[in-house]
């Protein structure tokens, strides 16, 4: 390899530090998911997490690096179905549905968040996940996660967080879109997160399981707590049986703490239970038709629109088979699906649906054959987000669900990451040429020119 310049030597490995901090920011600032800035069509308003990460793809494109072996298959997986996801957005103008100025904008950004994903997934596996490295990912998602579960308990009981950060941050009827419902209804339990309740519950069980899966050696019983209460009080029905799933599976790994933890919780709720009973009636009503799923008056709707997408699928088998491209559902349905499966199926067909399935199968297959606690934490979190797509889109690009996606990939990431790796190379990439870890390709910096 020929010589690099002196200034690339000093620089790339400056610029690596760079995107490891950033990327540790952006971990920290899921907590806070209100736009910034009201800049464009309101889903495209950048929030904190939204500028960190742009900043770091920015640094990250500055210098060479390469992806770690044990994470290329994914990467070259995701970058695939990007790919066919931008071919997706090609097919509203051939299906012409005749509702493409609104199918467009919202095709458009569920392919503008897939490459969010691509992104972080890409600077993350380029990145020497060192003990150090995690150690402070560790205390940003403890932060996050901790403001997380702080801010939803407080925004059930009070308003007065909606209410203050609605004089300062960018809204308008007309303008903002659902973020105007956010701070005008003040509905509870949603934080500092978002305007869905879904989304709210999702970005806590994420934030939850990368906190634990940074702190494997460590007990993560209060972290499993702090999901369930920040879950149930977001009011997500779907995003409360994904947490319990989570928990459900995690538990089974440490039974005798599992059990004191759910003891202790059950006796610290009676006790609360006289003080808290008129705030929480409504709640917890909710919250028990869980256990009655099959009620149609349950699912708020719901029956109703599964049966239009169900219906539109079965008139025309070549929608079925190819779909009607990506932000069609909306378009041509009047709503989302709240079923993943359905709206995966009416805007990419059963090739769209295979890809998906293909994808995690093997994703899930690699966090399994890894047998080691991160790999363990990922796969469990990822069949609680699954549990959840029986009402909700989880893990298909939504306008709603802000940084989810991103964050996500930065999770999968960091779990494929063998944990051999972490004490090689030292703290961080302080020369251009590393010492590889077995079976690993030698990990050389460079400046991009």
């Amino acid at each position: 390899m020929a010589a690099l310049p002196a200034a690339g030597r000093r620089t790339a490995p400056l610029l690596e530090r760079a995107v490891i901090w950033l990327l540790g920011a952006f971990v920290a600032a899921q907590c806070f998911g209100l736009p910034l800035l009201g800049v464009g069509p309101w889903a495209l308003w950048p929030t904190l997490a939204d500028l960190l990460l742009w900043l770091a793809l920015l640094l990250a494109a500055l210098y060479r690096a390469p992806v770690q072996l044990d994470l290329r298959p994914i990467g070259q997986a995701l970058a695939a179905v990007t790919a066919l996801s931008a071919l997706s957005v090609l097919l509203l103008f051939v299906m012409g549905d005749g509702r493409l100025d609104v199918a467009l904008p919202f095709g458009v950004f569920q392919l503008f968040k897939l490459l969010q994903l691509l992104g972080v997934f890409w600077m993350a596996a380029r990145l020497p996940l060192t003990q150090p490295v995690l150690a402070g990912w560790e205390r940003a998602a403890r932060f996050g996660f901790l403001v997380m579960v702080v801010t939803v308990v407080w925004t059930y009981f009070s308003p007065a967080i909606p209410q203050t950060l609605g004089q300062v941050l960018p809204r308008g009827l007309g303008v903002s879109g659902p973020w105007e419902s956010y701070y005008l209804h003040n509905e509870r339990g949603l934080g500092t997160l978002g305007y869905n309740h879904a989304h709210v519950a999702a970005m806590v069980l994420v934030q939850g399981a990368l906190l634990m899966m940074l702190r494997p050696l460590k007990s993560n019983s209060w972290v499993l707590l702090g999901i369930v209460v920040a879950c149930f009080l977001s009011g997500a029905r779907a995003g409360l049986v994904g947490a319990l799933v989570f928990v459900l599976l995690e538990s089974v790994r440490t039974p005798l703490r599992s059990t004191v933890m759910v003891l202790l919780a059950g006796l610290l709720g009676l006790a609360a239970l006289p003080y808290l009973e008129a705030d929480l009636s409504s709640l917890i009503a909710r919250q028990s038709t869980i256990l009655e799923a099959g009620n149609a008056e349950n699912l708020a709707g719901r029956g109703d629109i599964w049966q239009t997408y169900v219906q539109n699928l079965a008139a025309d088998p070549v929608r079925l088979l190819l779909g009607s491209g990506m932000g069609s559902g909306i378009a041509n349905n009047g709503s989302n699906a709240h079923m993943m499966v359905l709206q995966v199926l009416y805007e990419t067909g059963i090739a769209g649906f295979s890809v998906m399935l293909l994808l995690f199968w093997g994703l899930m297959s690699r966090l399994y054959r890894l047998r080691e606690r991160r790999a363990g934490i990922a796969l469990n979190v990822l069949l609680g987000l699954w549990a959840t797509t029986f009402a909700t889109e989880t893990l298909y690009p939504n306008s709603a669900f802000g940084s989810f996606l991103p964050l996500l990939a930065l999770v999968m990431a960091v779990a494929l990451t063998p944990a051999s790796l972490e004490t090689a190379g030292g703290e961080h990439s302080a020369s251009l040429q590393e010492r590889p870890a077995a079976g690993q390709p030698s990990r050389t910096l460079g400046w991009e020119d």
